[in-house]
């Protein structure tokens, strides 16, 4: 049994991508191992609280102010100076002590800035390994991840391992995709009422401008007989919201939905859409293909990778061929694709490889 330390600094804050990994595979390794996941959210949510007491997974809340995040921008941003990575640098910092005293066998910071370059110092101090994931995605913050060489780096896609490989040979780097939680997600969980007309395109995402949530919008109004609804929030909420009543009217909907709620909502809807300009994994697409819905998305490898035959690959850039192929998808009969497409992805299977993983760098 080892003991593991996650460091997620806006869990029970937000339920991104990052924050449900944080989750679900503290709550499944949990059954093996002793894990605590450190966080600054003060408010347990029910999720939460019946997590902990089921599985025996700790979460420990460090006492300071947190806020929503917000996207890190221009030059102290890029430095890791912003406001938001001194937030993260003061946390790890107060962890920093409870991790020296408890000498946890691994940490898995899922923060990057300054926490990794801290988790190194902790590491060399306590003999504790370090395991980092991609959750930023090819770019500069797993590139500065790789560069404090942890014991192992988890590349969510082919294409990212590719590139975590030619960047630092050194590192070990294995290939691990997100999950799904199939017993949530599923095409037997009965669909939410909600106001529109069909059909209807999904969009799950948070409100910040490299998502592209105004394309979506100006997608969905030219192609007329569509409506959407948003699930999310974040610093764009405003605009999106103007844009979206402005140009779609009676056809737009944003909702913030609690996490367990999500699957009804997915499963109201006909397809589901994220125009995102880059995308680590994108957990919400495996969300969407689990509750049965075909996926219309950026093209790159990852996101081919991720979809397969459960959607189409755009170019969300160009309106016209975006709306085009939103219609098409929402009309396309997929049969159980999606779904078969998803059970690739349940946090059974990746939970196991993690174990497996863990288990290895135990005996080395």
């Amino acid at each position: 049994m080892a003991k593991i330390a996650i460091l997620s600094f806006y869990s029970q804050v937000v339920e991104r991508g990052v924050e449900t990994f944080a989750l679900e595979i503290g709550k499944r390794l949990s059954q093996k191992h002793k894990v605590t996941v450190f966080h600054t959210g003060q408010q347990k949510t029910q999720n939460f609280a019946q997590i902990s007491k089921s599985s025996g997974l700790n979460f420990v809340s460090i006492k300071m102010t947190s806020a929503s995040p917000i996207s890190s921008k221009g030059l102290l941003g890029k430095l890791n100076l912003d406001k938001q990575s001194f937030r993260i640098l003061v946390f790890t910092l107060k962890v920093s002590p409870i991790i020296f005293k408890n000498k946890y066998d691994l940490i898995i910071p899922l923060n990057g800035g300054w926490q990794i370059a801290i988790v190194r110092i902790l590491s060399k101090l306590t003999g504790s390994k370090i395991l980092t994931s991609g959750h930023a995605g090819v770019g500069s913050d797993d590139a500065w991840n790789l560069l404090f060489r942890p014991d192992v780096f988890v590349a969510l896609t082919s294409a990212q391992a590719k590139w975590a490989k030619r960047l630092a040979p050194e590192v070990k780097i294995a290939l691990i995709p997100n999950g799904v939680d199939l017993a949530n997600f599923n095409p037997k969980v009965k669909a939410k009422d909600i106001p529109l007309q069909k059909p209807v395109v999904i969009c799950t995402s948070a409100l910040v401008p490299y998502k592209r949530v105004e394309l979506t919008i100006k997608a969905v109004a030219k192609a007329k007989d569509l409506s959407l609804l948003v699930l999310g929030d974040g610093e764009m909420r405003g605009v999106i919201d103007s844009v979206g009543k402005r140009i779609l009217g009676k056809r737009y909907l944003r909702l913030v939905v609690p996490y367990d709620k999500m699957p009804a909502y997915y499963r109201a809807g006909n397809v589901f859409t994220l125009a995102s300009k880059t995308e680590a994994f994108g957990i919400s697409y495996v969300e969407a293909m689990a509750c049965n819905l075909p996926v219309v998305t950026t093209y790159d490898s990852s996101r081919e990778e991720i979809v397969g035959q459960a959607g189409i690959l755009t170019n969300p850039v160009d309106i016209d061929q975006y709306a085009k192929d939103l219609k098409i998808a929402s009309q396309t009969e997929y049969r159980n694709i999606p779904y078969n497409q998803a059970l690739k992805y349940s946090w059974n299977k990746i939970a196991g490889k993690y174990s497996n993983l863990i288990n290895q760098m135990s005996h080395e």
